[in-house]
């Protein structure tokens, strides 16, 4: 994503991977793409990171730890270092020492890529100020994103919600509807407009790429803590309905109200605003399938 709009700027961007190759009918320059191990860096790698302005690593959180020790040296003085790692507090330690008038910046999109940038929230954490810093802020702004300035620590804490206990409870709904004795078919015929949106939900999750929400479940350190409350909260609610009274169940969903705060009403809108186009696509689905009845 990063590429494609940078490159949309005019800007030459030069992708490094170990596995790079252009894929057939690219218009890429060859010269913009380098088959090269960050961690393992060669004359010629060295001499391109030392060419850039700014070092974007998109890479797993273990490669960019393993080359933060020597990565600065590597950089022309005034290079921007930034990251798109989805844990920042390792990252921010790791670079405390280095380089110390180098900026350096962390990004987090909170969405995935093929999503597209406008309008959609980008997590900045700034590690080191410095212009490129502001240069680069002011272009994810000029694609539409959405800034939100945060702390490495607030980051960690913040994602752990919006991440890993979103994530967790969608993948622990498919492994409890995997228990039930029920067919997709049945599923798609009755479904009520929130078991939709959760289906949609677990499609997403289960047709993307394992490797990054293992890494949301895995990498950060606070992660457990979420999975722990979800498994609390499902006992809790099992336990209410079972032994509790109709107040106490009044109460445990007064409860689940209280992290929407003053934005309660806000998002009911949004989900009825959600629910209603899931009815007009079921009646344009329920119109072609009619067509095609008395076509045939």
């Amino acid at each position: 994503m990063l590429v494609t709009l940078l490159r949309g700027d005019g800007v030459r961007v030069v992708v490094i991977d170990p596995r790079c190759a252009l894929p057939p009918g690219s218009t890429v320059d060859a010269d913009d793409t380098l088959a090269a191990d960050l961690t393992a860096p060669t004359g010629e790698l060295i001499g391109t990171l030392r060419s850039a302005d700014v070092v974007v690593l998109a890479v797993p959180e273990s490669v960019a730890l393993a080359a933060a020790p020597d990565l600065p040296g590597f950089l022309s003085p005034g290079a921007l270092l930034v990251d798109t790692l989805s844990v920042k507090t390792r990252f921010a330690r790791a670079l405390a020492d280095l380089a110390p008038d180098s900026p350096a910046l962390g990004l987090n999109p909170m969405f995935a890529p093929d999503l597209g940038m406008a309008g959609r929230p980008v997590a900045a954490v700034t590690y080191r100020e410095g212009l490129e810093v502001d240069r680069f802020l002011g272009s994810l702004s000029g694609w539409g994103a959405e800034i939100v300035r945060l702390a490495p620590d607030q980051h960690d804490r913040i994602v752990v919600a919006t991440q890993a206990l979103t994530h967790a409870a969608v993948l622990a709904f498919g492994l409890a509807l995997a228990e039930l004795d029920v067919t997709s078919d049945e599923l798609a015929a009755t479904a009520t407009p929130p078991h939709t949106v959760a289906l949609a939900l677990l499609a997403r999750i289960g047709l993307g790429n394992p490797a990054v929400y293992r890494d949301v479940q895995a990498g950060n350190p606070l992660a457990g803590r979420a999975r722990d409350a979800l498994a609390v909260a499902v006992s809790r609610l099992s336990s209410v309905v079972e032994h509790g009274t109709e107040a106490d169940f009044d109460a445990l969903v007064a409860t689940t109200r209280l992290p929407l705060g003053d934005r309660a009403a806000q998002y009911g809108e949004l989900c009825a605003e959600i629910f209603r186009g899931l009815a007009s696509d079921r009646a344009t689905e329920r119109g072609s399938v009619r067509s095609e009845v008395l076509e045939s």
